[in-house]
């Protein structure tokens, strides 16, 4: 393969990062805005919260979540909040789904409020979870698909 189209190929590719440490206490990652663009992978089932920092808001910032590993432990959290940290900075809408069930809730933000957005584990939040967002640049839109054992493992607050 020639250089050129070698170097397309790599800058092709999906830069990935895995934040937690299986069932070892988490540390908390403060995305920076060069990093946007970028793959996460949830690997945290341990008795504490990962907390991740996005960066501070700009049009077009899109970051990517999905959880590969099961968080099992009832206290175990990721925790999701702003650089800007203001009331309003978050808003979407999350499905839940019950693993292997027909029942399903949403967790939904729409007017805005929030800048805090919790999964927790209290319900057993599977592989293969979810969560995408993306800047207007004056908000965060969160989507995704977070699936338990019960809903109610996505929550946003203040």
């Amino acid at each position: 393969m020639a250089k050129v189209a070698r170097a397309a190929r790599n800058s092709s590719l999906m830069r990935v990062e895995t934040l937690g440490n299986g069932t070892s206490a988490a540390t908390a990652k403060t995305i920076a805005s060069a990093e946007t663009g970028e793959l996460y992978f949830i690997d945290h089932n341990h008795a504490s919260n990962l907390t991740i920092t996005l960066p501070a808001m700009k049009a077009g910032a899109y970051l990517k979540f999905i959880w590969v590993t099961a968080m099992a432990d009832n206290t175990a959290r990721v925790v999701f909040n702003s650089a800007d940290n203001t009331a309003g900075d978050f808003a979407g809408t999350i499905i839940e789904q019950v693993a292997n069930g027909s029942d399903g809730a949403t967790a939904t933000e729409t007017a805005g409020s929030h800048d805090i957005l919790t999964i927790g584990s209290s319900n057993d939040t599977s592989i293969g979870s979810w969560l995408e967002v993306v800047c207007d640049g004056s908000t965060w839109h969160w989507t995704g698909c977070i699936i338990g054992a019960a809903v109610g493992n996505a929550v946003f607050s203040t």
